[in-house]
């Protein structure tokens, strides 16, 4: 009696992403940030980080070379080949002390991917939103610089994954 629920199982599988392509193009990644923007003239954060474009990159073609699934190529014929915007990046104040001064930060990189096969159709486009938290002050103290390699290995790891996992 449990024969047959044993073989349908759940339907949660450990397949990944299924292509006919084996190897994938990942052009550097465009930064479309609008630093004059109104929302940034106005914000008490307005740091922005140098040569994040390319920082991130060289993230997302590391995280696939780790994986293996996708064999990163310069050859655009018969290549996936994923495109990455930077859309935003924000940094906010987390916790405070008793006198207001700022104890946590978060740092959030929001970066919209464009996967598409190599007639060109389109098979995945989605907002992809890495984020890293850090203390100013402590033990476990971190500057900023630091955590914003985190931040861009945890935006490169998630770019990854909703690449190659099926859902």
């Amino acid at each position: 009696m449990l024969l047959p629920i044993f073989f349908c199982g759940c339907g949660y599988t450990t397949r990944g992403f299924v292509s006919q392509e084996k190897t994938i193009v990942i052009p550097p990644a465009v930064n479309k940030i609008d630093i004059t923007a109104d929302s940034r003239k106005y914000a008490a954060y307005t740091t922005f980080p140098i040569l994040l474009e390319k920082r991130l990159t060289n993230a997302i073609v590391n995280k696939f070379n780790i994986d293996g699934h996708l064999k990163v190529t310069k050859q655009e014929s018969q290549s996936l080949k994923l495109v990455c915007d930077i859309v935003g990046y924000t940094k906010e104040a987390v916790r405070f002390t008793n006198a207001d001064d700022v104890v946590e930060q978060r740092l959030r990189l929001k970066v919209h991917i464009a996967l598409t096969d190599s007639s060109g159709k389109s098979i995945k486009a989605k907002d992809i939103e890495g984020e890293a938290s850090f203390f100013l002050s402590g033990p476990n103290r971190k500057t900023e610089t630091a955590a914003q390699e985190i931040l861009i290995d945890d935006t490169a790891r998630r770019i990854l994954e909703s690449v190659v996992e099926e859902w």
